[in-house]
């Protein structure tokens, strides 16, 4: 009897504790699938495919609207929308529609494969002719930078409005060496991480990565949620030859989507389909209410006018809260109740031992 009444305090307060931080874990860790979906008759679908508090307490959030038929709605306006922190309506700054008076600029870098598998079936001209393509879809004033790999990585050509000058360094590859796939995704997202408004990285391998030396799967997922960055991950070639789990998972953990090509000429197609994607995201930052980098993660939701359920993410805020000096009444107050909670059980035993 005395010794289940012992441990009931520390239970007491395990099952206090461990709910909120599982249901943290899962918040950051277990992102809904950002795949673009119909909705229900006549809603409208908000998705959310990025978030970044890396100009906190500004936060941007980068989203998608779906109509009832699957087709994006590319004309909504900032009044349309109701955004929330921790269930409070934020004040949106800034907003930026798909379709405005002005122009929409998104920053985009291609992670290109040329190790030396993308010789066969000629998979490095499907993918010259697959990036003429996308740079024809994107939406005009788009900033795209390219970061190649082999056994080496490289940005090839920085960020520019110039097609004509990305066009031609990717013709210009040519097949040869291992493959660093992460250590260029790395690459890329040290460069975007700066940058603002639409954002997204395209990554396309032919292969498992063989050759990276700094960087691996659950690094580079690590770095995207840092940033809030949306990795589109391409495979281009059989199962047998693609680690498309892993590709799947970096995709999915950072509110993309992974797509496969079985040849070179599939890939045109879905080069498009993405720019025409990325041409469809609206951005938005707002202030947070809470300016203080507490370590804490931030439920935030987006709801269309017509959209009867809200998209929803949670922003994880790096920090940490340090006790002001001295000794202040609330941190006295919740040390006497652990004090009395933790004495409680031992003096309650001695009762019941006593009678």
């Amino acid at each position: 009897m005395s010794r289940k009444a012992a441990i009931a305090g520390p239970i007491l307060l395990a099952s206090l504790i461990l709910p909120t931080a599982a249901a943290g874990a899962r918040s950051q860790d277990e992102p809904s699938d950002a795949r673009p979906q119909a909705s229900s008759a006549g809603e409208t679908e908000v998705i959310i495919t990025g978030a970044s508090q890396q100009a906190f307490p500004k936060i941007a959030v980068q989203f998608e609207v779906k109509k009832p038929d699957g087709s994006y709605l590319l004309d909504a306006r900032r009044e349309d929308f109701r955004v929330t922190e921790e269930g409070n309506e934020v004040k949106v700054l800034e907003f930026q529609a798909p379709q405005t008076r002005e122009t929409v600029p998104t920053t985009v870098v291609l992670v290109v494969d040329h190790s030396g598998s993308m010789q066969n079936e000629d998979r490095i001209g499907g993918l010259k002719r697959a990036v003429a393509s996308f740079l024809e879809k994107l939406p005009a004033g788009s900033r795209v930078a390219v970061v190649g790999f082999s056994s080496r990585v490289e940005t090839l050509c920085p960020f520019t409005t110039d097609r004509a000058e990305v066009r031609n360094v990717v013709d210009e590859l040519e097949p040869d060496g291992a493959t660093r796939f992460y250590d260029a995704v790395l690459e890329a997202l040290d460069m975007l991480g700066e940058e603002q408004g639409r954002r997204a990285i395209l990554a396309l391998t032919d292969g498992e990565d063989t050759a990276s030396q700094m960087g691996n799967l659950a690094m580079t997922i690590a770095a995207a949620k840092r940033v809030g960055m949306p990795v589109y991950t391409l495979g281009l070639g059989s199962e047998r030859e693609i680690a498309s789990n892993d590709l799947k998972r970096l995709a999915t953990s950072t509110r993309a989507q992974y797509y496969r090509a079985r040849d070179a000429d599939q890939l045109k197609a879905i080069y498009e389909e993405i720019a025409t994607r990325l041409g469809a995201s609206y951005s938005l930052v707002y202030e947070s209410d809470r300016r203080l980098p507490d370590g804490t993660l931030r439920p935030v939701s987006i709801a269309h006018a017509t959209s009867k359920k809200a998209a929803e993410t949670a922003v994880f805020i790096p920090g940490m809260v340090v006790p002001a000096p001295g000794w202040s009444p609330l941190f006295l107050a919740i040390l006497a109740v652990l004090a009395v909670m933790a004495v409680l059980p031992s003096w309650a035993a001695r009762r019941v031992a006593s009678r």
